[in-house]
């Protein structure tokens, strides 16, 4: 068995009167690609924010190779090295160049000497053919290069597992492929991932596991064939049958 890289017991996010999240129990093995599905306002951002504490969940229990994190069992900082983030959004440092960007983080904590931070960024660079924008800045970049970089970004950390809140959902369509690309390697090299997204076509090719979420509930959970294709439940069905 692949051994359990978080474990979330009994989660609980409330908004003042929004109930996000109600009693969220699963788990992401070491390996695992996990898609996460379902309608806007389904929870599915907020559960994946509440993973890295980016959200401070109301109650339950997240626990990270056996640390529970939601009672400070590991420190914040160290937890989140661990734990690579890609925003819908990017995220890059508008003001730093590209390798800047990339190798900022490794260095400040201590994961990567700037010498083999420095050979990381030009070796991730190579890897998704961008080896020429090292010293570009952010807004010289396409945002499919964007997003590209904000991937490669979470791997110079070496992570345990990478979380992507909607990594697509900015892009023009032209570009969406590009991005999805580089996730397809990333998932056939092992690498865990927790991916929230509206490219459910995607999702039904790579996830090894789906999460439908409705109303902050899990509704289903299993493999692509289970969940997309055959779903048993009217909600689920009446989804994917709008959206594929």
């Amino acid at each position: 068995m692949s051994k359990v890289i978080f474990e979330i017991k009994n989660l609980e996010k409330k908004f003042k009167e929004v109930h996000a999240l109600k009693n969220i129990s699963t788990e992401i093995k070491q390996g695992e690609v996990l898609f996460i599905v379902g309608p806007s306002g389904s929870g599915k951002s907020t559960f994946l924010r509440c993973l890295n504490l980016l959200e401070q969940p109301t109650s339950g229990e997240i626990i990270f190779e056996e640390h529970n994190i939601t009672a400070g069992e590991m420190q914040l900082n160290k937890f989140r090295r661990r734990v690579g983030m890609v925003f819908q959004h990017f995220n890059l440092f508008p003001n730093m160049t590209i390798k800047e960007n990339i190798t900022l983080a490794p260095i400040k904590t201590g994961v990567l000497s700037k010498i083999e931070a420095d050979a990381k960024a030009n070796m991730l660079l190579q890897r998704i053919g961008l080896a020429d924008k090292a010293n570009a800045y952010p807004s010289q970049l396409s945002g499919g290069q964007k997003q590209r970089i904000a991937i490669v970004r979470a791997l110079a950390m070496n992570p345990d597992v990478i979380l992507f809140d909607e990594p697509t959902s900015a892009l023009d369509p032209e570009m969406v492929g590009e991005v999805l690309t580089l996730m397809r390697e990333l998932a056939q090299e092992g690498m865990t991932m927790a991916v929230v997204t509206h490219e459910i076509g995607f999702a039904a090719e790579v996830a090894n596991r789906v999460i439908f979420m409705d109303q902050g509930q899990i509704i289903l959970d299993g493999t692509p064939d289970e969940v997309i294709k055959n779903p048993t439940n009217l909600r689920a069905k009446e989804f994917f049958s709008k959206v594929l």
